[in-house]
């Protein structure tokens, strides 16, 4: 509990109004969607300012009061949960993009700007962004912080590659600025400095509050289409998608299993059993073109190493490549301009009172490409062990060197057991992935603890060396990481 005193203090700093300690609004923060236990925090406080977070994060230091950055708590894995009460530093008042500039191709937000925020502000401009597959209202920032992936992730990678510089208040209070900025008014880039971007990145919020962050932005292409190509086996998905990422004209690539595309087109949790001659999974593959001419010539190496895997791996299903316009639905036109606006597999199975449930949960990994298929063949048969859909997606990242294989569980946490049920299957998936040599990503904490095990013990020294150094009295976000 925090003391009166303490509450006022807060309240003198960011206004009376923007301070709660409400049973009712510390319920609301206390949990996500997934089976992670629930942790009250002791008071919800949103700041408008690098000011106001700096003042805040000095108190919070003085008093070693716990602090959890926060700004809509949508990541699936207990990252925003306060384990040991203290503040949850609310930063969606700050959503002002601080700076646009087209000549030198970047913006800088504020950590409450969303994806949906992007979408708008560059809809009138010839720029664009790379946009997540999580919903709209999902933090820009947080996004490359965690190290999330986005539809151009293909070429790219990870979002953390997008950064170009930042400026975050450590837990001690100082402001620092990361990056080109340094010197000058822009933050164009992080090189040829010391990279510390990396104090922050990956950290889970346990090194700071990032209050500023400049990304990265491309130019808009004159034509942007989006084509899909149905697998009938996995070996022909990894053959395929060997081929269109490594031929360089494919920027962007999401992948589903049958079953979640079932579940797109309308099809209720849980699934009928997927029949051996339906297809096994679906890729999308985004181009972008100069012109109608450049476009054609695209088009049709994809379509002639179709026609040769069509060939190799002939089945009851041909593999097919279908222009957007073809097979256009709202869906898929909505899932091109915003990917972040695609509908999360949310529609959960039927609790014992015949009411939706609430719970989603995952199991996010990278892993190398030579391993993806294992990780998604091993996976697919232990979550139907365990009596739940395979609900997998497959992304391919930085030009093909690896992979993402996320295993979607949709859940009812009103039915007793589930949770539980839940807990082991991600568990088992857990230790599969790592036998082959996947790592998660926004990992919650007992997945960290499993990583941690196997980790290089002087990696694990040397994390908790710089944790200590940066955060010396461990108030930003404990339990995090298990540091």
């Amino acid at each position: 509990m925090l003391s009166i005193d303490v509450i006022k203090e807060l309240e003198n700093i960011v206004g009376a109004p923007f301070v709660s300690t409400a049973p009712e609004d510390l319920y609301i923060y206390s949990r996500d969607m997934t089976e992670s236990e629930p942790g009250n925090p002791d008071a919800i406080v949103m700041p408008s300012s690098v000011e106001e977070v700096q003042k805040i994060m000095q108190l919070a230091n003085e008093l070693k009061i716990p602090v959890v950055p926060y700004v809509s708590g949508a990541n699936i894995g207990g990252l925003t949960i306060a384990t040991k009460g203290g503040i949850i530093l609310d930063l969606k008042r700050m959503k002002k993009v601080v700076k646009f500039d087209p000549e030198n191709k970047y913006i800088v937000v504020e950590p409450g700007f969303t994806f949906g925020h992007m979408k708008k502000f560059l809809s009138d401009k010839d720029f664009i962004y790379s946009y997540a597959f999580s919903p709209p209202y999902t933090s820009v920032v947080a996004n490359a912080l965690l190290q999330g992936l986005t539809e151009y992730s293909l070429k790219y990678g990870c979002m953390a590659n997008w950064i170009t510089g930042l400026e975050i208040v450590l837990p001690t209070g100082e402001i620092v600025q990361i990056g080109s900025h340094i010197i000058s008014d822009k933050m164009w880039g992080k090189n040829p400095l010391p990279d510390m971007v990396g104090l922050i990145t990956g950290w889970q919020g346990t090194t700071g509050v990032v209050t500023k962050m400049g990304l990265k932005l491309l130019p808009k292409p004159p034509i942007k289409k989006l084509y899909g190509a149905v697998w009938n086996s996995i070996e022909s998905a990894e053959e395929g998608l060997k081929f269109f990422t490594d031929s360089g004209i494919v920027l962007g690539e999401f992948s589903f299993s049958w079953e979640c595309i079932l579940m797109l087109s309308g099809a209720k949790y849980p699934l009928r059993k997927i029949r051996e001659d339906e297809p096994k999974m679906l890729s999308g593959f985004i181009l972008h073109a100069e012109n109608k001419k450049h476009l054609k010539i695209q088009e049709e190496i994809l379509r002639e190493k179709l026609h040769e895997l069509n060939e190799k791996y002939k089945r009851k299903i041909d593999n097919q490549m279908l222009p957007v316009e073809i097979a256009v639905t709202k869906k898929i036109q909505k899932m091109l301009d915003l990917p972040s606006a695609l509908p999360p597999f949310m529609e959960f199975r039927t609790g014992i009172d015949g009411k939706k449930g609430t719970g989603m949960s995952w199991l996010g990994t990278y892993c190398p490409r030579s391993n993806w298929t294992k990780s998604y063949n091993k996976g697919y048969e232990i979550m139907k062990k365990h009596g739940f859909t395979p609900l997998i997606f497959v992304k391919v990242m930085d030009n093909g060197r690896y992979h993402v294989v996320r295993f979607l569980v949709p859940f009812n946490k009103n039915v007793e057991g589930e949770p539980e049920k839940v807990r082991n299957m991600l568990e088992e998936l857990l230790e599969m992935t790592l036998d082959n040599e996947a790592i998660p990503y926004k990992m919650p904490s007992w997945a960290a603890s499993k990583v941690i095990e196997r980790a290089d013990p002087e990696w694990v020294k040397t994390m908790k060396k710089i944790k200590k150094c940066i955060d010396p009295n461990g108030i930003m976000n404990p339990g995090r990481w298990q540091l």
